[in-house]
């Protein structure tokens, strides 16, 4: 393939596939890979793999590698640091140095669980301090990322959501109990800054075309509750906002420890591209239209 293709690897991920959806129409040289949950058009990839990834960057030789593939499952990483280390630090060493010795840019996506959630919303310059096991091994995939590549972005995120049935992301879970009309317990003191998948899946892009490197918050405009969010996820879905119950984050005993006061900040994105992140309303409007255009919905 040549050397303007782009590699996106975990694009079977909610992510993954807001990034193959965004680039197909402008890109005609862009692969994704699956790992455990194939879709049509995909190759399988697994990056902890030494010989597959290998294999794979060598036959593509992209230009352009997005890492999107991740062990996110916050409580598993918790009870199963081996697996953790393997999928979320091990694994995108090796598409580094891969990426290094192809000359490639390498766009890695992270998250507000690199910090304690103290003091947040967070910018790019402030001192990680991870709660978790998952959210240790995020910044030291960070670490290794900024010691092999030369050319390199850090994308980091949070609450990441979107209309699409193949993913467990909170906006469907919310969407799956609107329609059976039940009840939700959900965490009033966790506060951080929601993301449109398709948002984020589009500025990587125009980040990646603008030439920007290292560590850049892309996240939506609003703070807010944990709580406030699904009330407003509900209200999109056509639901009864008394749906949702609000609760403390101590209540619900989840094994790992979540940042409480999170969120990320976004003048460092505001300035790159002159304008800000879409608000909360702007960004359920887009999902609405998704859900309607949706003839499962």
């Amino acid at each position: 393939m040549n050397q303007d293709s782009v590699l996106i690897i975990g694009a079977s991920g909610l992510t993954g596939y807001a990034l193959l959806r965004t680039m197909q129409p402008v890109q005609p040289n862009v692969v994704g890979t699956y790992a455990n949950h194939p879709r049509r058009g995909l190759c399988h990839l697994d990056i902890t793999d030494v010989s597959q990834v290998r294999d794979c960057l060598s036959a593509l030789r992209p230009k352009t590698i997005y890492l999107t593939a991740a062990l996110t499952h916050v409580d598993y990483c918790e009870d199963h640091l081996e697996d953790a280390v393997r999928q979320n630090v091990d694994g995108p060493r090796q598409i580094a140095q891969k990426a290094a010795a192809l000359g490639a840019k390498l766009v890695f996506y992270s998250t507000e669980y690199v910090f304690d959630g103290r003091n947040g919303p967070y910018d790019e310059e402030a001192m990680p301090a991870p709660l978790s096991v998952y959210g240790k091994t995020k910044l030291l995939a960070e670490q290794a990322i900024r010691e092999i590549c030369a050319d390199y972005l850090i994308v980091r995120t949070t609450v990441v959501y979107g209309w699409e049935r193949e993913s467990k992301n909170f906006a469907m879970q919310i969407y799956e109990r609107v329609k059976a009309g039940a009840k939700m317990t959900i965490p009033d003191d966790q506060v951080g800054t929601p993301t449109l998948a398709e948002y984020l899946a589009e500025t990587s892009l125009d980040l990646v075309q603008r030439g920007t490197s290292g560590v850049v918050n892309v996240v939506g405009k609003d703070l807010m509750a944990r709580s406030e969010f699904a009330r407003a996820l509900v209200n999109t879905f056509g639901g009864n906002p008394e749906l949702v119950i609000p609760v403390t984050t101590a209540s619900l005993k989840q094994k790992a420890a979540r940042p409480l006061r999170g969120g990320l900040r976004t003048e460092k994105l505001a300035r790159i591209l002159a304008k800000e992140p879409p608000s909360i309303a702007e960004s359920l409007e887009r999902l609405r239209s998704q859900w309607q255009a949706d003839p499962g919905g």
